[in-house]
């Protein structure tokens, strides 16, 4: 196994990033159109869990039961915490059934799919994977147009995503068994590439969904997306991007922040509120610096429950640690 890859680090950053901001459009008020960016986070995350999977050969078949249940054990102490505050503080209540299935909202229910596939294709398929991520691009092609999906680069909806991200995390799998950390001679060039790959993006999305006649070309919009992750985790592992890693500043927020992606993308929807936005646009800051505060003590909580179903002492060091 290769030692930590600090881009996967500055990545996890970047997306939470670009996911929280695409949900504030109540906070920006008459400029509600500047909240984006929440399919480029998904591409990003969902690119940095197949990497980090992918780093080590999995156990075979008969590992497939605990591999799993770290993942359980990863995930869900999260999901149950966020489902107790909702219930306690937030009046939002939920069977055991819908918070267990839906408890993270879609993005949870589908990664945990996605394990499943991605365990079996690292177990049968690892040196196939050219082969298999071309086969999940047919598949989400094939998806968009049998089901008469509409706009899923804009729909937060489960229906129209059970494909799409699945060749972001395939990609992130391939990643995680080459070495690209020398990178630093083509950082800028990177850089330009992923400025170039979101501009397309957008102007692609933008041109299919307001032109009804070529709305069917909608579903191409990942191609830039694809192009956008490649380049913006070539650029995370390039001079600059690293010199930001090293200072200690730099260090702490990106690791601190980065490290929190499930409960900052668990706990915000229930926190935001138009009653700042008279300090536009120092308001969109404030509110992330209470999201993260609000999401270190939800992971906080997640450990204390996670550690109770374990014979183990509380290791109250490890439950308030920040990373």
């Amino acid at each position: 196994m290769r030692e930590r890859n600090i881009g996967i680090d500055i990545l996890k950053f970047i997306a939470i990033l670009f996911i929280t901001n695409s949900h504030m459009g109540l906070l920006y008020g008459k400029y509600a159109a500047l909240a984006t960016g929440g399919a480029m986070g998904n591409a990003l995350f969902f690119f940095c869990s197949g990497f980090t999977l992918f780093l080590k050969p999995f156990n075979g078949v008969l590992g497939f039961p605990n591999w799993y249940k770290k993942r359980i054990n990863r995930i869900y102490p999260s999901v149950f915490a966020i489902a107790i505050v909702l219930c306690t503080f937030f009046d939002e209540w939920h069977t055991i059934n819908d918070i267990i299935i839906n408890g993270g909202r879609w993005f949870v229910t589908l990664i945990m799919v996605y394990y499943v596939f991605l365990y079996f294709i690292g177990v049968f398929f690892r040196d196939k994977l050219n082969w298999v991520m071309a086969f999940a691009i047919l598949a989400t092609i094939v998806w968009f147009y049998v089901t008469g999906m509409t706009y899923p680069f804009a729909d937060d909806g489960l229906s129209s995503k059970w494909f799409l991200y699945f060749m972001f995390m395939l990609l992130g799998s391939k990643m995680g068994m080459i070495d690209t950390s020398k990178q630093e001679k083509y950082q800028w060039r990177n850089l330009i590439l992923v400025i170039l790959s979101i501009v397309a993006y957008y102007v692609f999305v933008t041109l299919t969904i307001r032109n009804q006649s070529i709305h069917f070309l909608h579903i191409f919009a990942f191609i830039p997306l694809l192009t956008m992750t490649y380049f913006f985790y070539l650029w995370a592992n390039g001079a600059l991007a690293k010199s930001i890693y090293n200072n200690p500043v730099g260090n702490f927020i990106i690791r601190f922040i980065g490290g929190m992606c499930l409960e900052i993308y668990l706990i915000q929807n229930c926190l935001y509120t138009d009653k700042m936005n008279f300090l536009f646009p120092l308001n969109l800051l404030i509110m992330f610096c209470i999201i993260v505060v609000a999401a270190y003590l939800l992971r906080c909580f997640a450990r204390l429950i996670s550690q109770t179903f374990k014979e183990a002492p509380y290791d109250w060091k490890k439950m308030v640690s920040l990373y």
